[in-house]
């Protein structure tokens, strides 16, 4: 679904729920859906970076203040309106989606910046469970109205975390920093570098007219993903251990650059090694791109993203059968120049560098192959990047305003 049809959508449905006169001001809010091309949760744990954009997925957020101190959130996909106590809100499992909404509000509040209530209205398209970061999405478009409804902005910076503190806090759940990040800071026909520490954004052009970035789902969740990767970050504080005793002063393994780490590997037992690799290699992965990207050189790309991969499958060991029956599949493709696993692993999506030419045919042989092999149907989703948080006009969708 287009943008423009998606706004056009969240305002009638918010005159609609509301009532009103439909000239009277709503602020609409648009953010995208997030892909993780290089590190994700694996370096952010070491305080690392990810190279991420802005999907062509989005969610829209239609708001208008209250004087009631109300909070009602209206959900367009599931067709139900929560309403809750601003100065009592607290998380609800009954309330499901709307706890997103809720938990921004809850801490825009503790910031100081008092809204008195607020009607707002989600509308978009992002797939659920499929590692495209609906959750930062619905987040980062409600902190986007926030900020336009209420008086002195977060930026950008302050939005991603507080959005993260709805995942971790709010929800009491495991969640990360880079997703809200890049949905805040996404930029359209760029890719954006994560750092876990400084929370600044460094910007790479990509060429969005002759490369897409294609989403695979292998339609594959393993049960015990989350209980892996939790082993895994324990390991993490584990080898911080091991290559203190090789290269002092290092706060985290994020500090280990390659050249000391090329001298101090002999020396560390093999297993230990191959955990070790993929967090270093992989953070200068990201900073590798920069430079990569910036000759043109998609191929050279392409390639990283297929080291990335296969460190993340021989190093950590956190793929599964059908995850690389699926790399099998897509790598074999006409114009594919390379993939990536997102998320934790154990199933999930597959993100890959596909020549613009050759996406109508990779799309349909990806899904005739893998129906084939595994009979399990993949969901493909093409994807250019997009801009982050923005405010959107209904009337007039050209005058785009980033937040």
């Amino acid at each position: 679904m287009s943008l423009e049809d998606i706004v056009k959508k969240a305002q009638s449905t918010f005159f609609h729920q509301f009532g009103g006169d439909p000239t009277r001001k709503v602020t609409f809010v648009a953010a995208p859906s997030r892909i993780t091309l290089l590190g994700g949760e694996y370096t952010e744990a070491v305080d690392g970076f990810s190279l991420l954009a802005g999907g062509s997925h989005t969610i829209v957020v239609g708001a208008q203040r209250r004087s009631d101190k109300q909070a009602v959130i209206y959900s367009l996909k599931y067709d139900e309106k929560i309403k809750a106590n601003l100065p009592t809100l607290k998380f609800d499992r009954a309330d499901g989606w709307a706890n997103y909404s809720k938990g921004v509000l809850y801490f825009y509040e503790r910031t100081g910046r008092k809204l008195e209530g607020i009607q707002m209205v989600i509308a978009g398209d992002v797939p659920e469970g499929m590692g495209l970061g609906v959750s930062a999405s619905i987040t980062g478009a409600t902190g986007g109205v926030c900020n336009l409804l209420g008086a002195n902005p977060l930026d950008n910076a302050t939005l991603s975390k507080l959005c993260h503190r709805v995942e971790s806090q709010f929800f009491n759940q495991r969640g990360d920093y880079f997703s809200a990040f890049a949905v805040c800071f996404a930029k359209k026909d760029h890719l954006v570098t994560f750092d876990a520490r400084s929370f600044k954004p460094d910007y790479i052009p990509f060429d969005s007219k002759n490369y897409k970035l294609v989403v695979v789902d292998s339609v594959v969740r393993k049960k015990e993903r989350e209980e892996e990767f939790k082993k895994r970050l324990e390991l993490f504080q584990q080898l911080l251990v091991e290559i203190r005793k090789h290269v002092p002063k290092v706060i985290s393994l994020r500090d280990v650059d390659t050249e000391a780490y090329e001298t101090a590997r002999k020396k560390i037992d093999i297993v230990t090694r191959k955990r070790l690799d993929h967090v270093i290699y992989e953070n200068s992965r990201v900073k590798r791109a920069k430079d990569i990207l910036g000759r043109g050189d998609y191929a050279g790309f392409g390639n990283l993203l297929n080291e990335s991969h296969d460190s993340l499958v021989d190093k950590l060991k956190v793929s599964c059968e059908e995850v690389d029956i699926l790399t099998g599949v897509v790598r074999s493709q006409p114009g594919c120049l390379g993939s990536r696993m997102m998320g934790i692993g154990w199933g999930g999506s597959l993100v890959c560098l596909v020549k613009a030419a050759d996406v109508t045919a990779f799309v349909d042989r990806v899904k005739g192959d893998y129906k084939h092999k595994v009979n399990m149907n993949a969901q493909v989703f093409v994807n250019e990047p997009q801009d982050g948080v923005r405010e959107v006009m209904p009337a007039a969708l050209s005058a785009n305003t980033s937040l």
